[in-house]
């Protein structure tokens, strides 16, 4: 095994693969499943080809009777899902038939496991799950070692951490900003004075100040990065919508709520914590909080 996945987290090998992945399948030809929005229906990606993808990241350093059985029922439990959501799966693959479900972990310890892959191929095929191409549907588990480009491409991406310098944002470039940007900026003052009524004033400058940045850090990481930019996107789509949510249900919209929503940030993007400075990793949650501020345009009132 591989030295540089030793010590990675779920949600780290989740992104390393998903780099990987889209490496190696292309942008037009995969998909990344959300899981912030009433959960991913057991799918972390699906590709044109017709193959659907589930990490998974097991302690290995367990004895081979726990190991087998942790993959055993993480692959039952997940395939049991294609059939429960077998109308949301269907809707969301379109014309795509599924070839292949595979498991996506660190290392295959064990040849019975592919045993009980096939095992578990008849009887989801028995199933009769309706996007499932039944003649030629396998269950599979593969490691990091059948993408061998993109794994590649991947691992050098994981062991250099980007550190993209954070623009210095003067008032001149406030005032800018704030004169071509008219409705973003009323926006922000609009909120602000709800959030914090009075005291609203260095609030408001701070997140005018993280909105310039964030932006600029994002076409930066856009340009230098593509493949990780769609991800941390595709993240922070599903986090803006959480914090809309959030902000409808929640009676007081202040000081601690801004706190939650950073703190709630951080965590979404703990995923990509290892391919980002600790300095990039705060502007992404301060930053997206920024971007939800500015461009939403529902409103909120204390009473």
């Amino acid at each position: 095994m591989s030295s540089y996945t030793d010590d990675m987290t779920e949600y780290e090998w989740e992104a390393f693969c998903e780099i990987m992945l889209r490496n190696h399948y292309g942008q037009p030809n995969f998909w990344s499943v959300p899981d912030e929005d009433s959960g991913d229906y057991g799918i972390e990606f699906y590709t044109a080809d017709g193959t659907i993808f589930q990490c998974y990241y097991p302690d290995l350093a367990v004895d081979m009777a726990k190991y087998k059985n942790k993959i055993q029922k993480k692959i039952n439990d997940d395939l049991k899902k294609l059939k429960e959501y077998e109308d949301g799966v269907g809707k969301m693959l379109g014309d795509i038939k599924v070839k292949q479900w595979v498991l996506l972990t660190q290392e295959l310890k064990s040849k019975d496991l592919i045993t009980y892959c096939n095992k578990k191929k008849k009887e989801t095929i028995e199933r009769d799950i309706a996007y499932l191409d039944d003649e030629k549907f396998q269950v599979k588990i593969e490691t990091a070692d059948s993408f061998p480009a993109g794994k590649l491409f991947a691992q050098n991406m994981y062991l250099k951490t980007i550190d993209i310098p954070l623009m210095d944002v003067t008032d001149a470039d406030k005032a800018i900003w704030k004169g071509g940007n008219s409705e973003f900026s009323g926006n922000i003052e609009r909120k602000s004075k709800a959030m914090l009524g009075d005291a609203a004033g260095d609030f408001q400058d701070r997140v005018v100040t993280k909105y310039i940045q964030i932006n600029k850090f994002l076409d930066q990481l856009r340009e230098d990065h593509p493949d990780l930019y769609g991800q941390v996107e595709d993240s922070a789509r599903a986090q803006l919508e959480t914090m809309q949510d959030e902000s409808i249900l929640e009676k007081d919209i202040d000081k601690e709520f801004v706190k939650r929503v950073v703190s709630s940030n951080k965590d979404a993007f703990e995923k990509y914590s290892k391919f980002f400075s600790d300095k990039n990793k705060q502007s992404l949650s301060f930053g997206y909080l920024s971007k939800w501020i500015a461009e939403c345009y529902m409103d909120f009132v204390n009473d």
